[in-house]
């Protein structure tokens, strides 16, 4: 998968490099990054269980890869990858805590940083999951948050810190917690604060207080919004974020962004979604729109995101100017510590469909095979499909 996000990088670099009387404006390139979703969840690869118009109409305008590999099948190592262009293992990152400190060198040569020097302007909305704060050391929520992705070479951020079924369970917007209010500071650890601030339920010692779906493994830790978490967090409470908007909210600072730089000059933006990661918790205007169950819901509300930043860009008329790329860290998991209506951990089995999970319906590695499309209307690249190499 790497690979290809940066075939549309270097097709980007390649319009920078050439002469200024032949050089056309540099495009734009707005990198949608999914979670955990498998070529088998889209439309334009088959599937029939969950309609996504927005991605098949980008994969119908761009190409489609049909052998697009992730560098990791979990998490942070795949966006390590992608951000660095190095294999995680090389730093020996794994999927990380809650709480864990920025896994990143921050003198690393990264994917911002590349196209800053590029003379671009660089964003990223969404779920980070590669730390924030010193990599060794406990961060003090309370008060700036760095280093981060404004360290790396990001001109603006807006982060789900770590992943929606980890604390902490806020915003950070460049350097700052969202909302947060000095009279109930945030906390992460199991052991209580030396101040007074809100207590959250201990979902081993109270079940009953995972009310949006219990936990199937691994996550009972912390009950925040009716949902148990992974880690402990303390404190918070008017930070914290509405699962169930998440996407709205991601969506409403995309657009707030892309507006701001429109006649600005060439923006790279990063849009990591938490989407279709657990807990699945699409918006209830989202509930049966699928024949599946939270996850088929949740994947029809990405699909809508990817429609509404491929409108606003059509408002902007910046559309014929923009490199869109949709990909994902790595491909699907099902029941991944929630009982959310999916019934196995994973499949590559066509069978498996129906009302339990969709599946890639290949005997391929389904968790390192994610899709790929990649759409640039300044340039005819509709329908098509790369030649595969040999």
């Amino acid at each position: 998968m790497r690979r290809f996000v940066w075939l549309g990088i270097g097709l980007v670099l390649g319009l920078i490099s050439l002469p200024a009387d032949a050089a056309p404006p540099r495009p734009n390139m707005v990198l949608i990054y999914g979670d955990d979703v498998g070529y088998g969840d889209l439309g334009c690869y088959g599937a029939k269980l969950i309609p996504t118009p927005n991605l098949d109409r980008l994969a119908a305008q761009g190409l489609r890869f049909t052998d697009a590999h992730c560098t990791a099948a979990t998490c942070s190592p795949s966006r390590f990858a992608l951000l660095t262009g190095v294999h995680a293992f090389r730093h020996r990152v794994r999927v990380l805590p809650p709480g864990a400190g920025l896994v990143i060198p921050t003198d690393a040569f990264t994917l911002p940083r590349m196209f800053k020097r590029a003379g671009y302007h660089t964003a990223v909305v969404g779920k980070w999951h590669l730390g924030l704060g010193p990599r060794r050391g406990k961060l003090d929520w309370n008060g700036p948050i760095r280093p981060g992705p404004l360290e790396l070479g990001f001109d603006y951020a807006f982060l789900l810190p770590s992943t929606n079924d980890r604390v902490p369970c806020v915003y950070v917007e460049n350097h700052r917690v969202v909302g947060l209010e000095p009279q109930d500071p945030l906390f992460l650890g199991r052991q209580r604060p030396p101040v007074p601030c809100t207590e959250y339920p201990d979902g081993k010692k109270h079940p009953e207080a995972m009310t949006y779906y219990r936990s199937s493994h691994g996550h009972n830790n912390s009950v925040i919004n009716g949902i148990g978490r992974i880690g402990y967090q303390w404190g918070g409470r008017q930070a914290l974020w509405n699962d169930e908007t998440m996407t709205d909210e991601f969506v409403r600072r995309i657009k707030r962004y892309i507006a701001s730089r429109a006649g600005k000059g060439p923006f790279f933006l990063y849009f990591a979604s938490q989407a279709i990661h657990v807990p699945r918790t699409p918006h209830p205007r989202f509930h049966g729109k699928s024949k599946l169950t939270y996850r088929g819901d949740a994947m029809v509300e990405l699909d809508w995101a990817v429609g509404e930043i491929l409108r606003t860009l059509d408002e902007h008329g910046l559309t014929r100017n923009t490199i869109v790329i949709f990909t994902s860290d790595n491909g699907p998991v099902y029941d991944d510590g929630y009982r959310d209506g999916t019934t196995v951990l994973t499949s590559t089995a066509e069978v498996d469909r129906g009302q339990g999970p969709i599946v890639a319906a290949s005997t391929r590695s389904t968790k390192a095979e994610p899709g790929c499309l990649l759409s640039f209307a300044g340039r005819d690249t509709s329908g098509r499909e790369p030649p595969v190499p040999p």
